[in-house]
């Protein structure tokens, strides 16, 4: 199982990467958040940071806005019917 957590803190630090949104190299980018694996029996976890250029940290927050406006499925507590 490997989870993705992104967050943006207020300051950022642009640095020169690769985006793993759009894949190009060489870009300004700025470190958005991590993927992650558990530990578990005869393995170590590992965590990736995940960086992305100007052009997708704009889509990401877009998206993030977006979706917290307009859920495409509302929340449901668990145990009730829709």
């Amino acid at each position: 199982m490997i989870s993705i957590r992104l967050t943006l803190t207020g300051a950022v630090d642009w640095e020169l990467g690769a985006c793993f949104v759009c894949r190009r190299p060489e870009l300004a980018t700025v470190r958005v958040g991590t993927m992650s694996s558990p530990s578990g029996p005869g393995h170590s976890g590992y965590e990736t940071p995940l960086f992305v250029c100007r052009g997708c940290l704009g889509q990401l927050t877009l998206m993030h806005h977006t979706t917290h406006a307009d859920p495409a499925r509302p929340y449901v507590p668990a145990g009730h019917p829709c």
